[in-house]
This record gives structure tokens, sequence and C-alpha cells, in this order.
């Protein structure tokens, strides 16, 4: 199993989740699968991981789109709900 660390100063519940999010969305990706569905008890952070407007968690948006257009170039027919 891997581990990773990243330094944060000061870090809030909203950016945790994101952070969670965006996470899993590449791990999932990096792997054969076609179809992925994600259960979160915090429809507010995947709407805002999904936000284009600017807001603190605009990061989190522009790594979860990119790894999002990887995913969605290799088929027409790879879908991910929430």
């Amino acid at each position: 199993m891997l581990f990773s660390k990243a330094l944060a100063s000061q870090a809030t519940t909203l950016d945790a989740k994101l952070f969670a999010i965006r996470l899993s969305i590449a791990k999932t990706t990096s792997m054969d699968i076609k179809h992925i569905i994600f259960i979160t008890d915090s429809l507010c952070s995947v709407i805002k991981t999904m936000d284009l407007s600017v807001h603190s968690g605009q990061a989190y948006f522009l790594d979860v789109g990119f790894i999002l257009i990887l995913f969605f170039s290799y088929s027409l027919n790879y879908k991910i709900g929430f």
C-alpha cells in the first residue's frame, strides 16, 4: 500500500472532503473501471468540486477536471455518478 503526506497549515472540513473526493477519483480512474458511483454524505462537497466559479477549493476542481477529461477520453461509455 502506498502512503503519501502533504503539509497543511490549516485545513477545514470542506478541504478534507474535497481532498478525499479528488483522491478517490484519481485512484478509481487509474484502474480498469468503466462505471464509478460515489456514495457520500456531503453532496455540497461534490458540487463544490465540480463548481467552475472562483472559490477556495478551485485547485481541487482543476485536478478533478483534468482527471475526468482523461477518464472520459477513453470511451463515451464511461460513466460517473454521485
